[in-house]
């Protein structure tokens, strides 16, 4: 009976040894796997505190230093030429395209050029606006190189004056001062050449007292006794600071208008517009191609020719509706140079008016030409001293 009783005491002796051997292997595999899972924790702790975080980068200033541009960063502004001899103060030259829409179109830094084709009552016409920076855009040029010299098509002398936009000039009929020189004074003119009439006996006639005397011309006069004299015979003066002025001849001195700086001078008119208000004693005319020149303030001018004598196409225009034109436009000075079968404009060398010649242009003697900007020693390329038997007039 005590060995049975001993036997059962060591069955239960040995299976608590077991369970408390099972449980002391889970507890130290237990302390182990913690171990482990808390080593694999630190060295990953570790691992993260010592990497180096990824750089933000971002457009700072360093003193001394120059940072490199970036997309959102103002760009610096692009170097300007240096300021040169004709150089219009102030010209509020537009920086945006002026040629978006226009027919025909010329944008650089220093001119900017938009030509619009106009078809309106039975007319048509081209306008031409125009700014530049430079006085020495804005250019004239003689057939052959040479004053009075042989005359020539416009497309001609268009390209061989480097001309973006050209049109007819005044075909030398009085006042000629191109590109800064003086070629001939102010004059008395015809409105248009006068037939020559068959000769008849003159009469014989008898002296009678007069009131007063016969007012003397003055220097700059030249009276014809055959031309049909008018008093629409007012000059037109760009001067190198950008303006032009109309004046009435009588009033007008070229010396006077030489030491003020005058540019280019022209003499057929008459004056449109003056001072923004229509010209008074303007005759109406009739309706023929024509050609005017027109400004806004300085740096910022108008050309436009009117394509005439063209049934069913374009019929031309009278001074009263060139005037009305001209004001629409808000020009300050309006001015009306040689038309008819003159009236021409080119752009690029090509005529893109319609002249009434059948279609063919006329030979001309001189013409307005805007180009690109041109240093003192290119542009005297386009101003010719005159021959010695041409020298101008005192």
């Amino acid at each position: 009976m005590g060995n049975k009783k001993r036997t059962v005491k060591t069955v239960w002796l040995c299976a608590i040894a077991s369970i408390l051997a099972l449980v002391s292997v889970a507890v130290i595999y237990g302390d182990v796997l913690l171990y482990t899972l808390y080593a694999q924790q630190k060295q990953s702790k570790d691992d993260s505190a010592g990497a180096l975080p990824l750089p933000v980068l971002r457009a700072t200033h360093t003193p001394g230093l120059t940072s490199a541009p970036t997309a959102d960063l103002t760009p610096a502004p692009e170097p300007t030429r240096a300021p040169a001899f004709g150089d219009i103060q102030n010209v509020n030259f537009p920086e945006e395209d002026t040629g978006a829409g226009a027919d025909y179109s010329y944008q650089s830094d220093e001119l900017r050029i938009a030509v619009n084709k106009v078809q309106e009552f039975g007319v048509t016409y081209y306008v031409a606006d125009i700014w530049m920076r430079n006085i020495s855009c804005f250019r004239t040029a003689f057939s052959s190189g040479k004053y009075r010299g042989k005359r020539e098509s416009p497309e001609k002398i268009s390209r061989d004056n480097g001309a973006v936009l050209a049109v007819n000039g005044d075909f030398l009929g009085g006042l000629a001062i191109r590109n800064g020189v003086k070629y001939s004074v102010a004059t008395e003119r015809a409105v248009e050449p006068t037939p020559t009439p068959t000769p008849t006996p003159t009469p014989t006639l008898t002296p009678t007292p007069t009131p007063s005397p016969t007012p003397t011309p003055t220097a700059e006069a030249s009276a014809s006794p055959t031309p049909k004299l008018r008093p629409e015979r007012a000059t037109c003066v760009l001067y190198r600071d950008g303006r032009i002025v109309t004046e009435e001849y009588e009033t007008f001195r070229t010396t006077r208008a030489m030491k003020d700086g005058a540019w280019q001078g022209w003499q057929f008119g008459p004056t449109l517009v003056r001072d923004g208000k229509p010209a008074e004693d303007v005759k109406k005319q009739s309706r023929n191609p024509r050609c005017m020149i027109g400004y806004y303030e300085p740096g910022h001018y108008c050309l436009v020719v009117i394509d005439g004598r063209q049934k069913g196409y374009s019929v031309g225009m009278n001074f009263k509706e060139m005037t009305d034109l001209a004001m629409s436009l808000g020009l300050k000075e309006a001015y009306n140079l040689d038309g008819g079968g003159s009236a021409v404009m080119t752009f690029n060398g090509e005529i893109i008016s319609s002249p009434s010649g059948k279609g063919d242009a006329r030979k001309l003697s001189d013409m307005i030409v805007i180009g690109e900007y041109l240093d003192e020693e290119h542009l005297a390329i386009f101003a010719p001293t005159p021959a010695p038997n041409e020298t101008p007039a005192a």
